[in-house]
């Protein structure tokens, strides 16, 4: 159904305030209504398709560029302030503010991690060097609400298919606006008056930032939560909102109903979700708290589609030489390319490489786990660290699988030839396209390649116990065809120092839980395939994230199985964790890790996972991660393996419902995805 149900319908909007940009441009241009009508079409084929999925499993980071337009001093936001204000933002899109515990527990389990960041710019649109943010000072002490193109005029914006432009003025009548995917360049963005930016002291009760995150929404093709139109029962094209009948404005108490007994639009059981971000800019920024899966769903459709080129943006990627072209796959969310990998996010997690079950990855660019002895497609995308006038550079992509295991090295396995002791079981090769998966890579640019991939059966694996679906990918480009192959860094039998010396080489190890009841169930397998016995340290870490995390949610239980963890029952040394009669391993928090005597080579047993939640219903939808890592007695990584673990809700429930149907959380079903890997 098309958000624009036809020309005629007038737009409420939210009387003076905010300047409605949707309505004036709608107004005047007859073709700005077929782009809003073609945007919503393909918005909602996008939903159709992959509302199932739940939310998304890698996060998008959208780059961003400040424009502060000021006369008086105290609207000359410094960069400290600026980044402030992104912090809040993101914050707010992932729910990692602190005030989400403050969410009514009948909408609680729709709040949702939109998988949505933002970031300041680190590349110009002249691939300089760049804060993300311009400083103009202008002669007008306040600009009206029909002056707002003035203030584009003063700082014009970079160019909107590869920046998000946020113009921060001194707006004396309105609160700014925020564009939708179908207005022109020269007006896309968001713009928001100095006296509703930023975190700052004195701007309450509009001091956390909120504006600019309602302001955000509305760029992402979020709709006003009561739906902007004039007729009764307005509807946000998001089924797990309830109907609003009118704005709400100030702070109000829960629970609150703005649709009157006189209407025959059907009041919500509940009430307003006045607390959701996308209700009005007059409530005030402590009251809301959150945005729902329906509406995080339908910003990834908007990114997907009519914002694709933000995905394809270089705007996040440090500015390297003009004339030095650079091949690479970004390996984390704050890898830059630099090499050795200067950031502190996890190698072995890269959203550069997906798997999709259906030819579909180029629209949708997120994770799905693969389906055994079914053609899947394997996705990887391939970068230019180089200015544009730095030209093109070639190169032969590769991909490899492995069988998951914390003791895998190169280039064995992994180019194959490796079997299961005593078995013709392969435990890895080359995963070959068709014809060569060829690139040439323009300065700045990306390109994405597929790889067909019918992955081994699973039940070949069954000595290695509930272990046997994990499976790892390992993406290369080669830009030349002797060795090194256009490496940094000559690789050796330590993979995970390849991928950390060379951004030529990306690592996916992700892991869906399969859930199923109350037990949440996943395993790792623990082996020694070298001569060389040596004490490993295990430990459980989270994502460095702010808010809740899985031990806020519930505890783990760890059983040994497997003969070769004998010799681990009753000698394991280390810290938070209890180990109960029964041998099995009780974890209750983060920062738990286990030294264990070494096993003997050619050994291996497998640690079985066991989440036991202790919520199901309180802390909305999300995506939780853990990381189990093995370390050497030097502290070096030798290999890892992330679970994530996705809360959902119950699919179905009827548009306006208001949430009643929401009686705690269901599981989104899924197997688990591949292990760590460490040299030999």
């Amino acid at each position: 159904m098309a958000k624009e149900k036809n020309s005629e319908v007038r737009r409420r909007g939210e009387s003076a305030g905010m300047i409605d940009m949707h309505a004036l441009l709608a107004a005047d241009s007859a073709d700005y209504r077929r782009r809003a009508r073609d945007i919503e079409y393909e918005i909602q084929r996008f939903i159709a398709r992959h509302r199932g999925e739940g939310l998304k499993t890698g996060v998008v980071r959208i780059p961003v560029v400040v424009h502060v337009v000021y006369n008086a001093a105290q609207d000359n936001f410094t960069l400290t302030q600026v980044q402030q204000q992104i912090d809040a933002l993101n914050r707010d899109f992932r729910l990692q503010n602190a005030d989400a515990a403050n969410i009514p527990p009948p909408f609680q389990p729709a709040a949702a991690d939109t998988r949505i960041e933002f970031a300041l710019a680190k590349r110009d649109p002249n691939c300089g060097a760049t804060t993300g943010m311009t400083t103009t000072f202008t002669s007008k002490s306040g600009f009206l609400s029909s002056e707002v193109n003035l203030v584009r005029q003063a700082a014009p914006g970079w160019p909107p298919d590869r920046y998000l432009n946020i113009w921060i003025a001194p707006l004396v009548q309105d609160a700014g606006y925020g564009t939708g995917p179908a207005a022109p360049p020269q007006v896309d963005g968001v713009m928001i008056a100095s006296s509703r930016f930023g975190t700052i002291i004195g701007h309450a009760p509009w001091d956390l930032g909120r504006t600019a995150t309602l302001m955000c929404g509305l760029y992402l093709d979020l709709i006003h939560i009561w739906g902007n139109l004039v007729t009764a029962c307005a509807d946000d094209m998001c089924a797990d909102t309830p109907l609003h009948y009118l704005p709400n404005h100030g702070a109000p108490i829960f629970p609150h109903h703005s649709i009157p007994s006189t209407s025959a639009c059907p009041p919500p059981p509940h009430g307003d979700m006045f607390m959701n971000h996308m209700d009005s800019h007059k409530v005030h920024d402590a009251s809301k708290l959150m945005f729902t899966a329906d509406q995080a769903l339908r910003m990834h459709a908007c990114l997907a589609n009519a914002r694709a080129g933000l995905l394809a943006s270089d705007s996040l990627v440090p500015p390297t030489a003009p004339t030095t072209p650079d091949l690479w796959i970004q390996g984390a969310a704050d890898d830059g390319g630099e090499e050795p990998f200067a950031g502190t996010a996890p190698v072995y997690c890269s959203d550069d490489i997906w798997v999709r079950n259906a030819a579909d990855g180029l629209s949708y660019q997120d994770h799905q786990n693969p389906r055994a002895e079914q053609q899947n497609h394997v996705y990887v995308r391939v970068r230019n660290r180089g200015c544009p006038n730095a030209g093109s550079l070639s190169g032969t992509v590769r991909l490899y699988w492995a069988k998951a295991s914390p003791s895998l090295a190169w280039p064995s396995p992994w180019t194959g030839g490796v079997t299961i002791p005593s078995t013709t079981v392969s435990m890895g090769g080359e995963i070959v396209p068709p014809q060569p998966a060829t690139v040439t890579v323009t300065g700045g640019g990306q390109q994405i390649v597929s790889f067909p991939w019918m992955p081994p059966d699973p039940s070949d694996y069954a000595s290695f116990g509930a272990d046997q679906t994990h499976f790892c990918l390992c993406a290369r480009v080669e830009t030349s065809p002797t060795a090194p192959f256009g490496m940094t860094v000559p690789e050796t039998g330590n993979f995970v120092g390849n991928v950390v010396n060379n951004n030529n080489i990306a690592w996916k190890n992700v892991s869906i839980v399969d859930i199923d009841g109350p037990l949440m169930k996943a395993a790792v397998v623990i082996g020694q395939f070298s001569a060389e016995r040596r004490v490993a340290r295990y430990a459980f870490e989270m994502p460095t994230e702010p808010g809740p995390n899985l031990f806020d949610w519930g505890f783990l239980l760890i059983t040994l199985r497997g003969k070769a963890m004998a010799s681990w029952r009753g000698a394991l040394r280390g810290q938070g964790f209890q180990q109960l009669d029964d041998g099995r391993l009780m974890i209750t928090g983060p920062g738990a890790w286990f030294a264990a005597p070494p096993l003997k080579p050619k050994q291996f047993g497998t640690l079985h996972l066991h989440f036991v939640p202790n919520d199901r219903s309180s802390l909305g939808r999300r995506v939780f991660g853990l990381d189990l890592t093995e370390r050497d007695a030097k502290g070096r990584l030798l290999g890892a393996q992330r679970f994530l673990l996705k809360t959902e809700s119950p699919a179905g429930r009827p548009r306006g419902a208001g949430m009643a149907t929401f009686d705690g959380v269901d599981w989104l079903a899924a197997e688990p995805g591949c292990g760590g890997c460490r040299d030999g």
